[in-house]
């Protein structure tokens, strides 16, 4: 008779392990917006290693064991994604902004792709 009620209203679902993210680009910007409800931002770090942007976090939830669940499909414990970024990016100037459970991570693009290099004489002696 164990959980007999999750077996008549309720599908079983693979939940989704990692948060769902949305990329987008403008002029001046290239904007990761990451689904994290429920997830305070204090629990979430995000972090650059060459081109990859790396997003891990915990939703912290039911921590005295109080509650028990008939259907979690919000239930993302641990979680974590590294994506490649795609283009050219000032990464050291990367924002990140929480609000009402969608955080944006924002990194400025690259003006100038094209460097040039200036050519000395050299002298000889």
């Amino acid at each position: 008779m164990k959980n007999v009620l999750k077996g008549l209203f309720f599908y079983e679902v693979d939940t989704c392990r990692w948060p769902l993210i949305d990329l987008y680009e403008n002029n001046d910007e290239l904007v990761f917006e990451v689904d994290l409800p429920g997830v305070e931002p204090e629990n979430i770090s995000i972090r650059v290693y060459e081109d990859l942007l790396i997003i891990e976090g915990s939703n912290i939830n039911n921590e005295s064991g109080v509650l028990k669940y008939v259907c979690m499909e919000r239930g993302v414990r641990n979680f974590r994604r590294v994506l490649k970024i795609p283009g050219h990016v000032n990464t050291m100037e990367g924002r990140a902004f929480y609000a009402k459970g969608v955080m944006s991570i924002r990194f400025p693009k690259l003006k100038d792709k094209l460097i040039k290099i200036k050519i000395e004489r050299e002298l000889r002696k």
